[in-house]
């Protein structure tokens, strides 16, 4: 592992106390790379699926070391009768309704140059919609600071997360009755090997300044949600 997974993935793997746990993937078609599904396999959990706008190829780490089951679709289509205890979105919500490898969301729309600006915000309630019962988690990770990232096409793929969206996103959680944690990572070294916990104070406009690098995240909020 690399990077912000350094940190993204021990704070959804030290969440998950039952290996025989129904577990769902957000934005996971490959494997192999990140550490995401490949902690999830070292751990001994099998019943895992992943989903992905993308197909899952015979090639894949997944389709080589797993019997998983992936389902290709735009997360905001998926099967809401599907539950789940454990649903995990590492660093995946900030691309909805980008160009991620094309257009990370399905519509019927001849129009390129269309970005789906709350489709993170329709993905997330999503996902709380498929939590199983009580002890189910929804765990994310998303960048924070004031910026958005673009290809040299010009197009936008990655969203930060500053104060004002957290705030929003939190707020749409309480009016839909559903409770949070949350924790902060910060790295401030140029491999983004180091990380450590902050507070919520990182979201002063004066850290954001001194500390968010405008062109890789390495402020990482946590965000783990439940019914």
């Amino acid at each position: 592992m690399k990077g912000t997974k350094l940190v993204e993935v021990p704070y959804f793997l030290n969440q998950i106390n039952d290996v025989t746990s129904d577990i769902l993937i957000i934005g996971e078609c490959k494997g192999g790379k990140e550490g995401i599904s490949e902690s999830i396999h070292e751990l001994g959990c099998n019943n895992v699926t992943t989903t992905d706008i993308l197909e899952s190829l015979p090639d894949s780490w997944l389709r080589k070391n797993t019997n998983w089951e992936h389902i290709k679709t735009d997360f905001i289509k998926f099967d809401e009768t599907r539950k789940f205890d454990y649903i995990i979105a590492i660093s995946v919500f900030e691309h909805f309704g980008m160009f991620w490898e094309g257009k990370a969301y399905d519509v019927d729309s001849d129009i390129e140059d269309m970005v789906l600006w709350n489709h993170d915000i329709r993905g997330i309630l999503k996902a709380c919609k498929l939590l199983k019962d009580a002890n189910s988690k929804l765990i994310i990770t998303l960048p924070v600071g004031p910026y958005m990232n673009y290809k040299e096409s010009g197009y936008p793929f990655l969203r930060y997360y500053d104060q004002q969206r957290q705030n929003i996103i939190k707020k749409t959680l309480i009016d839909n009755n559903y409770r949070f944690s949350e924790s902060f990572f910060i790295s401030t070294d140029a491999g983004l090997q180091n990380w450590q916990s902050v507070d919520n104070q990182i979201n002063h406009p004066d850290y954001y300044r001194k500390y968010c690098n405008i062109y890789t995240p390495n402020i990482i909020w946590g965000l783990t949600i439940q019914l």
